[in-house]
C-alpha cells in the first residue's frame, strides 16, 4: 500500500528538483557541499518516507474536505522540509531557501498541470505508452518549462541581483503562492474524462490553474524587483550620509593643515628674539610641524593619493601608525570614484577599529595594493583586540544604529563584484584583515 504513493511522491520530488535548479542558480553553495548535499538528501528523503507513512495509516473514509486539508498539511509539510535540505546546502538563510523552493513549486504546477491538460486531450479512452508517459510528459515538459522561466523571468529578475532573498514582502507572497498552488490542485477534479464536456471542464480548472500558478510567479519576481529598488533606495540615503561625515573629514583634514601653519608662522617670528637653547628647542618644533609634507603621496594614481594623503593626516593626529605600498598604476580600469570609495572606506573601517585601542604602539595599519599575476590584490590590515561577529562572511557593525551602519564592508564588497572579484573580511592572530581581488582586463 505504501509503495504506490511513494512512487508518485518520487516522481513528483525529481519533477521539483528540476524546477528548483532556475531559482537556486542564484545561490552560492556553502563550503563542503558535496557532502552537505547528499548528507541533507537523505534526511528530507526520510522526512518525506516518514510523512508518507504517517499519511497512509490515516482511514480512509474522512470524508471530502478532511482528506483535502489532510493533503494540504502534508505537501506544505514537504515543501518545509524542503526548504531546510536548500538551507543546510546553500550559502542562504531560510527565507530564502523557501523563497526559491516555492519558486520551483510553482513552475512544477505548471508542468504537471500542463502536461495532464495534454495528456487527457490526446489519449483520452487510450493507452499510453509508458516510454511516452515518463520521458515526455513527466520529464521533458518540467525540463522545458523550467528553461521557459529561467530565460524568461528568473535570470534577468533574480538570479543576476546580489541582494540576498530575505525579503518580507518577497517570503509572504512566496507562501500565498505556495498556498494557492497547493489548495488548486487539492480540491481540483481527477484527471482523465471520456466525453468533450468532461475534457473542457478539466482543461479550464487545469488552466486556470496554470494562470494562478503563473500570476504567483510574476508576483513573486515583482515584488523581489520591488525590494531590490527599496534596498537601493537605503543604499543611496546611506552615501549621502557618508558623503557628509567625509566633508566633515576633509574639513578636519584642512584645519590641521591650517593649525600647523599658523604655528610655523608664530615659531619663525619668534626665531630672532630666542636664545640659542629656546632657538634649537623651536627648531625641532619646525621640523615636526613641516612634517606635514611627508604626507603628500604619489602612486600613480590621483585618486588613490588624495584618499591616503587625507587618512595619512588624520592617523598622524590619532597617534596611528600607517604604513602602505600601492601601485596606483593597477587601478587605472578602475572608475575614480570606485577606488575613492572602496579605498576610503576600508582606510576608515581599520581607523576606527584601532582608535579604541588605548595602547598608542598597537594602533596599527597597514595597507598594499599590488598586481599578482594577472589579478589586483589589496589588502588592509589593522590591529584588532575587539569581538568581531560575522554574518553571511561579512563584519556586523558594532553600532546601535545598525540600519544605517555596516554599510562600508558592502560597499566594497559591491564594487569589487562589480568588476567581476570578490572580497573576503576575517580575523587573524588579532588582525582584522580586510582583502580584495580583481581581474585586471588584458589591456589596464
Amino acid at each position: 500500500m505504501l509503495l504506490v504513493p511513494l512512487r508518485m511522491v518520487g516522481l513528483f520530488l525529481i519533477q521539483l528538483f528540476v524546477c528548483e535548479i532556475p531559482f537556486l542558480s542564484g545561490f552560492k553553495t556553502r563550503r563542503g557541499f558535496l557532502f552537505r548535499a547528499p548528507a541533507a538528501f537523505a534526511v528530507f528523503l526520510l522526512s518525506v518516507v516518514g510523512l508518507t507513512w504517517l499519511r497512509s495509516l490515516l482511514p480512509g473514509n474522512m470524508g471530502y474536505v478532511p482528506s483535502s486539508l489532510v493533503g494540504i498539511g502534508y505537501f506544505m509539510f514537504l515543501i518545509a522540509f524542503n526548504a531546510l535540505a536548500v538551507w543546510r546546502c546553500y550559502d542562504t538563510g531560510y527565507k530564502g531557501a523557501l523563497f526559491a523552493v516555492i519558486g520551483g513549486y510553482s513552475i512544477e504546477h505548471i508542468a504537471s498541470r500542463l502536461s495532464y491538460m495534454v495528456q487527457a486531450w490526446v489519449y483520452h479512452g487510450g493507452q499510453m505508452p509508458p516510454f511516452v508517459e515518463f520521458f515526455v510528459f513527466d520529464f521533458a515538459v518540467p525540463v522545458v518549462m523550467a528553461l521557459v522561466f529561467f530565460f524568461t523571468l528568473i535570470l534577468r529578475g533574480i538570479v543576476r541581483k546580489t541582494m540576498p532573498y530575505n525579503d518580507g514582502k518577497v517570503l509572504a507572497v512566496s507562501g500565498l503562492n505556495l498556498f494557492v498552488c497547493i489548495v488548486v490542485s487539492t480540491f481540483e477534479q481527477a484527471k482523465g474524462g471520456e466525453t468533450v464536456e468532461v475534457l473542457m471542464a478539466l482543461s479550464a480548472h487545469y488552466v486556470c490553474a496554470i494562470l494562478a500558478c503563473t500570476l504567483c510567479l510574476l508576483l513573486q519576481v515583482g515584488y523581489f524587483k520591488e525590494s531590490e529598488l527599496d534596498e537601493k533606495n537605503r543604499m543611496l540615503f546611506q552615501m549621502l550620509r557618508m558623503e557628509r561625515e567625509k566633508q566633515r573629514l576633509s574639513q578636519e583634514t584642512i584645519d590641521i593643515i591650517n593649525r600647523k601653519c599658523h604655528d610655523l608662522r608664530h615659531q619663525v617670528r619668534m626665531l630672532e628674539q630666542q636664545t640659542p637653547e629656546e632657538r634649537s628647542k623651536s627648531l625641532r618644533n619646525i621640523t615636526d610641524a613641516i612634517h606635514i609634507y611627508d604626507s603628500l603621496v604619489s602612486t600613480g594614481n590621483r585618486s588613490i593619493d588624495l584618499v591616503l594623503m587625507e587618512k595619512k593626516l588624520l592617523c598622524d593626529k590619532y597617534s596611528i601608525n600607517f604604513t602602505y605600498l600601492v601601485d596606483g598604476s593597477k587601478f587605472s580600469f578602475m572608475d575614480e570614484a570606485d577606488i575613492y570609495a572602496m579605498l576610503g572606506n576600508m582606510l576608515e573601517n581599520a581607523m576606527e577599529c584601532v582608535e579604541k585601542e588605548p595602547d598608542q604602539d598597537k594602533r596599527i595599519i597597514t595597507f598594499q595594493a599590488r598586481a599578482r599575476g594577472d589579478m589586483l590584490y589589496i589588502s588592509m590590515e589593522n590591529f584588532c583586540t575587539l569581538q568581531v561577529a560575522f554574518k553571511d562572511g561579512l563584519p556586523t557593525t558594532s553600532k546601535d544604529d545598525k540600519a544605517f551602519h555596516g554599510f562600508g564592508v558592502q560597499s566594497i564588497l559591491h564594487i569589487a563584484e562589480s568588476y567581476g572579484g570578490n572580497a573576503r573580511f576575517f580575523l587573524e592572530n588579532q588582525y582584522f584583515i580586510a582583502e580584495v581581488l580583481i581581474p585586471i582586463p588584458a589591456k589596464a
